[in-house]
């Protein structure tokens, strides 16, 4: 007898450049977008770059959406539609995860949501989850300062820390009114304050590097990176989104590829991607995430499940290259 079907989720991710634009086109040989004859915005240039498997658990899909942040931000209707076709052309998925600014734009996923029938969650439970475990893994001794705090992300990391009793500085006034702990008014001043410094906003390209300290830790995960321009020798950038595969994480070559050039490493992946995979192979169809708004439930649920499955937190993986998927 053939063996059952596996459960199967989605991906969705964009390019952060017009060279990742380009390399998008590779794996299914779409020469407009590799020499650049192409700007990415049709739905022809949606196409699939990757498939992954936890065996016996779910298996996945990585489809790529060809646009830039220029244009995602700047044209969203026409990035949602193209999120639109690209779930409308994936057959048989149970769940649908966005990665970077596709969490981002058109409600934070809500919009998108309400256009398709397959649950949609945004990855932030799980970056939340990663994020905040690989800092807590560093036994910060004075206070872990959040930059983005405002953001769903920085908002229930800073939750999880404040619970576990680790002190914060957070910079917004109102998460820090919210939590009972202090604010500063500014990202420099926040990092000039505190040795290691998390990196939660949704955007990224926030903190100017001199205001970090000498030897500073910064553990990030915004897309682009939180610090502005080149990294200041002996401050260590860690990726906070980093997971180490289950066993039976089988990816391809173009899998390894993706891994390698989106910045997951060889040995690594990214906690986002496993958000849809433990919708789909749960059965659940409430998202994770959706919204502005990231409980510290759906944390813990997507921690317990992922777990489970064989994944757990890197905590000192040193951030790889950047991402372009």
């Amino acid at each position: 007898m053939p063996e059952p079907a596996l459960p199967r989720f989605a991906f969705l991710v964009h390019a952060l450049s017009r060279f990742h634009r380009g390399a998008m086109g590779v794996p299914q040989g779409r020469l407009g977008l590799i020499f650049h004859r192409r700007d990415g915005s049709a739905v022809e240039d949606i196409s699939t770059l990757c498939r992954f498997q936890l065996a016996g658990v779910a298996e996945g899909v990585v489809v790529g959406i060809p646009l830039t942040p220029e244009q995602m931000l700047t044209d969203q209707d026409l990035a949602l539609e193209r999120m639109v076709a690209a779930v409308a052309a994936l057959d048989g998925v149970a769940a649908v995860g966005l990665g970077s600014l596709c969490a981002v734009i058109a409600g934070r996923g809500e919009a998108l949501a309400e256009r398709v029938s397959v649950p949609i969650t945004t990855g932030a439970a799980a970056t939340a989850w990663a994020l905040s475990e690989n800092t807590l893994a560093l036994k910060p001794e004075g206070p872990v300062g959040i930059i983005g705090s405002r953001g769903p992300v920085g908002r229930v990391v800073s939750e999880i820390l404040a619970a576990a009793g680790v002190p914060l500085l957070v910079d917004s006034k109102r998460t820090g009114r919210s939590l009972k702990v202090p604010h500063a008014d500014s990202p420099e001043a926040v990092a000039a304050a505190c040795d290691v410094v998390v990196g939660a906003g949704p955007t990224g390209a926030t903190l100017d590097p001199a205001a970090l300290r000498p030897g500073a830790t910064v553990v990030d995960v915004a897309i682009p990176p939180t610090i502005k321009g080149a990294i200041p020798a002996g401050v260590r950038v860690l990726s906070g989104e980093a997971v180490t595969p289950a066993p039976g994480w089988t990816r391809g070559f173009w899998g390894s590829a993706y891994h390698l050039l989106a910045g997951y490493g060889y040995s690594q992946v990214y906690a986002c991607l496993l958000e849809p995979l433990v919708l789909a192979a749960s059965g659940q169809t409430e998202p994770l995430a959706l919204g502005r708004r990231v409980s510290s439930a759906s944390v813990e649920r997507f921690g317990t499940a992922a777990r489970t499955m064989g994944f757990s937190p890197c905590h000192v993986a040193d951030h790889g290259l950047s991402r372009w998927m």
